[in-house]
């Protein structure tokens, strides 16, 4: 009983120690807020245009549905939720255009392997955008 008491009490110091103390009070980072945030929209808009050109390999499901990231991106940086949507169709189909005018692919690739690299491209960007959004939201003071 003892050595699970003192296990437990281990584990709750450990826990309030990771908790940031009331001194450490979140400060608004406009600068941070908007680097980060131009960098994630430029991820996201890389990763649609991949969807959109990677079509022919994987199908179309991905792109068309993929733009609810952009409107989220938009939303979490203070768009009104109908301009998040405007802005975001008017994105995807600026993405769908670029991949229209700069199909990807190569005359020796398998079908497989042009399946890969689109994977591979696709969650590079993705990724970068993961982080990035993270990083708005933790420099907008909004990170629970």
């Amino acid at each position: 009983m003892r050595r699970a008491f003192r296990f437990a009490g281990t584990i709750g110091f450990v826990a309030l120690s990771a908790l940031p103390s009331a001194a450490e009070e979140c400060q608004f980072d406009k600068a941070a807020v908007d680097g980060s945030f131009n960098q994630a929209l430029d991820a996201i808009f890389a990763h649609q245009g991949f969807a959109w050109a990677c079509a022919p390999y994987i199908g179309d499901g991905l792109a068309r549905s993929n733009s609810v990231h952009i409107e989220m991106l938009l939303r979490d940086a203070g768009f009104k939720p109908a301009d998040a949507v405007i802005k975001a169709d008017e994105m995807n189909a600026e993405a769908k255009k670029g991949a229209e005018l700069h199909p990807i692919g190569s005359a020796n690739a398998t079908r497989q392997e042009m399946v890969t690299a689109c994977s591979q491209l696709m969650d590079e960007q993705y990724q970068k955008f993961r982080v990035a959004r993270a990083k708005m939201i933790k420099a907008q003071c909004l990170a629970e």
